[in-house]
């Protein structure tokens, strides 16, 4: 092959780049050119060909370099890219020409499905940002987002719908904070601000309002309309850090703490207590093998018959002792265990367990105690949830109508005739079903009453304030009126003193359980406790 047709051969394979390519001599002039780049730019060839570089691009750049640049585009835009740059040598290693190559969008650093910087992009922008303001002394704040129920949605709606939200979400997050500040996408249903331009910590504060009240409005993804919110970590430069990874860390730190407090708002950074984030960290690899290391156990809260004055069965509560942290409270390792999907395993050594503990009761003469045990919503959106459940009550050789199912609101509303065929099923097994938190959710009366369900248990918030409270009050008595009429049992949760005992009666609730008769018993104490109790039974009788 002569030297002129081998020169053809490598210009015509550099056309079949999808990247530009410029091919620049020492002297800044352009001497060749790939149709990539002529699209990119809008120029046409003798636009660029033989002309400087500097035209298309400012940035000084040395021979071997690769970072962001603004390309010059021929309407007068600027382009945001990724220019690689690398020396071309001749036979005697001297460097003759200067090849650049333009990356495409998702190469750049773009999240292919928001179109917002990715978490790579995401770090240039965020070094630019504490650069300058280290030089003018200025302060600005990272916000760090997790969708709440996330997860949720991508289980029950399928991964397109939760695609789909994630784009709405960028697109409200980017008309929520306009122009001025910096949108990036970490990775999942995690997002980062960063906060320019502001004076201080107030500022922050109402921007993050802003996101959140953004988020209150409704998403449509496709025909469904879904409700989303948005836990946030607000970190300050510098007060909270004044390197990148630790402003993050801290906000990711914050943002956690937020969602154990009830999702849907905002916490600041807190220096004293940013351990939060390794300590989750800590608790995720401990919680793989808690099972196994016998840390974790159930304890059993007594559920009282109003009308009997005896205990008919428990809910059965789960618990984990940590060898260095102690006694962790449910509230702070369930959503980790529902995060990384070990809620699975958890939730099946949960079922057996309470399964082989009313056989127990019953070896030590205590019969017709049943045990509620609550199913996560990935337990329930399990395709063989109902083969494992009549696994698990062969094994164990109980009546089936001793065990009670508890399901929320939320894990049936979106998709409503596969949770009733669902629940057919588990009652066909003979097994009990109640709707747990009842009058938090939907509650809409029409889906309920669709569903087979035995029982409603009336969220501990109604009877918290019910002796003060008159809607509190009114709401008690027509959930129980409702539940009535659709000839369904209710069990009151969260009683606590004597007063909300008489209004709860008052309102003709079936059943009980709160701190008023005990509190959650570990299985060990429960016989003794049903001993007494059938004492005190027998002494009023």
């Amino acid at each position: 092959m002569m030297a002129k047709d081998v020169e053809n051969f490598y210009k015509d394979a550099l056309q079949q780049f999808n990247d530009g390519i410029l091919i620049i001599d020492l002297a800044g002039t352009v001497q060749f050119v790939n149709s990539a780049f002529l699209q990119i730019s809008g120029y046409d060839e003798t636009e660029v060909l033989h002309k400087k570089a500097s035209n298309f691009f400012t940035q000084p750049t040395p021979c071997s370099w690769q970072g962001e640049i603004n390309l010059k585009r021929k309407n007068g835009s600027l382009l945001n890219h990724w220019l690689t740059t690398n020396p071309v040598e001749n036979d005697l290693g001297e460097t003759t020409h200067k090849m650049f190559l333009f990356s495409t969008f998702q190469k750049s650093g773009l999240d292919s499905l928001t179109k917002l910087p990715n978490r790579f992009l995401l770090q240039q922008e965020l070094q630019k940002t504490l650069t300058y303001s280290r030089q003018n002394e200025r302060i600005f704040a990272v916000l760090f987002l997790d969708l709440d129920r996330f997860k949720f949605v991508n289980d029950t709606l399928g991964h397109s719908y939760g695609d789909l939200l994630l784009q709405q979400v960028s697109q409200r997050l980017k008309s929520s904070l306009g122009n001025d500040h910096i949108v990036a996408r970490m990775g999942g249903d995690e997002f980062i601000c960063i906060l320019e331009g502001i004076e201080s910590e107030a500022d922050a504060e109402k921007l993050t309002k802003i996101i959140l009240e953004q988020f209150a409005l409704p998403f449509h993804l496709n025909e469904i309309e879904i409700h989303i919110t948005t836990s946030i970590g607000v970190s300050l430069y510098p007060y909270d850090g004044d390197e990148a990874e630790v402003l993050i860390s801290n906000a990711d730190s914050a943002m956690y703490r937020a969602k154990k407090k009830g999702r849907n708002q905002f916490e600041m950074a807190k220096v004293e207590v940013n351990a939060g984030a390794f300590e989750r960290l800590i608790i995720e690899n401990d919680l793989r093998k808690a099972i196994d290391n016998h840390q974790l156990s159930i304890s059993y809260q007594p559920q009282l018959d109003l009308k009997t004055n005896r205990i008919l069965g428990f809910e059965a509560l789960l618990r984990w002792n940590h060898p260095d942290f102690g006694m962790i409270p449910p509230s702070d390792f369930i959503p980790i265990a529902e995060e990384t999907g070990l809620i699975l395993p958890i939730g099946d050594w949960v079922l057996k367990n309470a399964c082989l503990q009313i056989k127990q009761w019953e070896r030590a003469g205590f019969y017709s105690l049943h045990v509620a045990v609550n199913l996560s919503a990935q337990q329930f959106l399990q395709k063989n949830i109902v083969e494992k459940i009549e696994a698990v009550i062969k094994e164990t050789k109980i009546d089936p109508s001793l065990l009670e199912l508890e399901i929320t609101e939320s894990m049936v509303i979106h998709d409503i005739d596969s949770a009733v065929s669902v629940l057919q099923q588990l009652k066909d097994l003979g097994v009990q079903i109640s709707i747990d938190d009842f009058g938090t959710g939907y509650s809409s009366l029409n889906y309920l009453k669709k569903l087979p369900v035995n029982t409603l248990k009336i969220d501990r918030s109604f009877i918290f304030d019910i002796d003060i409270n008159p809607s509190s009050k009114a709401l008690t008595t027509a959930i129980t009126t409702l539940a009535h009429d659709l000839n369904l049992n209710v069990v009151a949760e969260g009683v606590e003193t004597y007063k909300q005992l008489s209004y709860v009666k008052k309102s003709s609730c079936d059943a009980v359980q709160g701190f008023y008769f005990s509190k959650p018993l570990p299985s060990a104490n429960v016989i003794d406790f049903l001993n007494k109790t059938k004492k005190v039974v027998q002494k009023n009788a």
